[in-house]
């Protein structure tokens, strides 16, 4: 297990996966390995034409035709997340991976959606949680069904502060910022995989993360991004964590995944921090982006 790779993939004809922010970085890299092993995949990203084109790469890469789709999605805009589930249940019977893949990181300035919900926690969080919510129907049709939300080492500077989860009363900080919506991808994670358990739906909760990995994104990031260029891992190394979380045989529900050595390195199995087993504050986290969505499970 020290070397898990791609090779260890199963086959996954038949299967249908989602995969959010499947156009670019980690999540081309997830969609074109899924793809590699017959799964169809549905690219979920802003430009249908960007999505298009990550198709077609992935066909070239693999020298062959793949069975894949584009269906916008705009994590920072409710509508556009509704439309996206109806359509995807117009097409669809039941969905077998959620790849909740999609991000932002460190935005320098403190930028908010057109709803006024600051940027790190709608995309990575607000998001995320509405889309698989208004998926469930389709999962809960799937036999033994995955949703995977990629979280990142930094969840563990993350406070959730609910008195102020928007920075309008307190001075901005990118890396606080983006640390506290990926411990919110942990506390929706481990209250997802209770909410599988406790409705009876044969689906497994997980979470992963790709260490430091040389994406576009995260190159362009003041003095780290330049010296990421230099000590990352590969995008093909780092997209590993999720695909072992979304695909290993015998993965749990509850589970989270990342580099052997913390930033680099083939994947494993990861402790997690005692906050990420706080109920009441991933049922309280729960409530509040119910409410500030208006979707609910």
């Amino acid at each position: 297990m020290a070397r898990w790779n791609s090779d260890n993939i199963p086959n996954l004809k038949g299967k249908i996966a989602v995969i959010t922010g499947g156009n670019i970085g980690l999540g081309y890299q997830i969609s074109l390995e899924l793809a590699n092993k017959g799964a169809h995949i549905v690219i979920a990203c802003r430009t249908k034409s960007k999505g298009q084109k990550a198709i077609e790469n992935i066909k070239k890469s693999l020298n062959r035709k793949v069975s894949a789709e584009v269906i916008t999605l705009d994590l920072t805009n409710q509508k556009s997340i509704s439309n996206f589930a109806a359509e995807f249940g117009k097409k669809y019977r039941k969905l077998d991976l959620l790849i909740n893949n999609a991000g932002v990181i460190n935005l320098i300035n403190r930028e908010e959606t057109n709803s006024g919900l600051e940027m790190h926690m709608a995309t990575n969080h607000y998001g995320h949680f509405a889309l698989t919510a208004l998926l469930i129907p389709y999962i809960s049709k799937a036999d033994n069904a995955r949703v995977v939300t990629m979280s990142s080492g930094a969840y563990r500077s993350g406070d959730i502060n609910f008195s102020d989860l928007n920075w309008n009363n307190r001075a901005y900080s990118r890396s606080k910022s983006y640390g506290d919506s990926k411990l919110a991808n942990m506390l929706f994670m481990m209250e997802l995989e209770r909410y599988f358990i406790k409705n009876k739906i044969n689906a497994i909760s997980l979470s992963a993360h790709p260490g430091l990995s040389a994406t576009e994104r995260q190159q362009t990031i003041g003095i780290g991004g330049k010296l990421t260029k230099y000590l990352a891992q590969p995008v093909t190394i780092g997209a590993l964590p999720a695909l072992m979380a979304a695909t290993h045989p015998d993965a749990k529900g509850a589970e989270y995944y990342g580099p052997r050595w913390f930033v680099r390195g083939y994947p494993k199995l990861e402790k997690k921090k005692p906050v990420v087993f706080n109920k009441d504050l991933a049922k309280k986290l729960w409530l509040l982006s119910e409410q500030i969505t208006g979707v609910r499970f």
